[in-house]
């Protein structure tokens, strides 16, 4: 069985050095499934 991370974004869908998505601001990490990730959070 194949292990294949699914990719939900698109590249026109980010913005260059950023590892949010537009409309959203990285505010800090996150640990998720042991990892490390940007915390994206919607800018207001």
């Amino acid at each position: 069985m194949d292990k294949k991370k699914k990719d939900t974004q698109k590249p026109s869908d980010k913005r260059p050095n950023d590892p949010c998505w537009e409309g959203y601001k990285k505010v800090g990490m996150k640990i998720k499934k042991g990892k490390k990730v940007p915390n994206c959070v919607p800018d207001k």
